[in-house]
């Protein structure tokens, strides 16, 4: 099977992103399920074929032990990582060709504890995974900010030993001058040096400087497309990214 899943910062669009691209892909007649691995999601803008929910109790979690939001996922993720095996059997009995999988919306308590890179690990093990990391716009108003999420997207992809796309979400509240300004950061990588330069409240602007080469220049990364989960803008060319991935059986070799 070749498994994506969509990963980012909370409010990223993540689950939005999985059901347009669910949608795209059922209109185009490929045999793709749904996966929801986030037990403290509370609705879901599609029905997953596979709901970790029926495994992993979030709000019993946070009653028995009494905790709270953060230390309840983590808690959660651990029940998460127990149950993969199970999850696991179902997707063989589904058969599917493709499996989007839907993570939780805390990125660091997933991806950053034992139990992210083991559920990753589980799910490849007998298939072809892919992530596709969701810039969200909104937060990328400088420069730095810019490059702080890449940088976050490409610890992630290191930490969870992954091929990983980068797409820019939230395409229709993106100001046309904004994206006009983001795509040249991508394609003109002294633009984004210059950016750089140009902003008073760097605490070290070499530093930054450095961070953005070392980001930039890093071989895995290739376009940046703009989607929205909204409009279905591009959401074919996040699936392009997915194969990419799935066809590069050399991405971390």
């Amino acid at each position: 099977m070749n498994i994506g899943y969509f990963l980012g910062p909370a409010g990223s669009g993540k689950s939005h992103a999985t059901a347009a691209l669910y949608d795209w892909m059922n209109r185009v007649e490929l045999d793709v399920i749904t996966v929801n691995l986030d037990p403290a999601v509370i609705r879901l803008p599609y029905a997953p074929a596979i709901d970790i929910r029926q495994y992993v109790d979030y709000e019993d979690i946070v009653d028995r032990f009494e905790l709270g939001p953060n230390g309840a996922i983590i808690a959660a993720m651990d029940q998460v990582a127990l149950n993969i095996d199970e999850v696991i059997e179902e997707l063989k009995n589904y058969g599917a060709d493709y499996v989007l999988v839907d993570l939780p919306g805390q990125m660091e308590a997933f991806a950053f504890r034992g139990s992210g890179p083991l559920i990753i690990s589980s799910l490849a093990q007998d298939n072809i995974a892919a992530g596709a990391f969701l810039i969200d716009p909104i937060l990328c108003n400088t420069a730095s900010s810019f490059i702080s999420i890449l940088l976050f997207g490409v610890s992630i992809s290191y930490r969870l030993h992954t091929g990983m796309a980068f797409v820019i979400s939230k395409g229709d509240l993106l100001k046309e001058n904004r994206l006009i300004r983001m795509q040249e950061w991508v394609e003109n990588p002294e633009f984004l040096m210059e950016d750089l330069r140009l902003e008073k409240n760097i605490l070290n602007a070499d530093l930054s400087q450095r961070i953005a080469q070392l980001v930039i220049e890093n071989e895995h990364l290739s376009e940046f497309p703009v989607i929205s989960s909204e409009t279905h803008q591009n959401i074919d060319l996040a699936f392009a990214e997915f194969q990419r991935i799935w066809n590069s059986e050399d991405m971390f070799s």
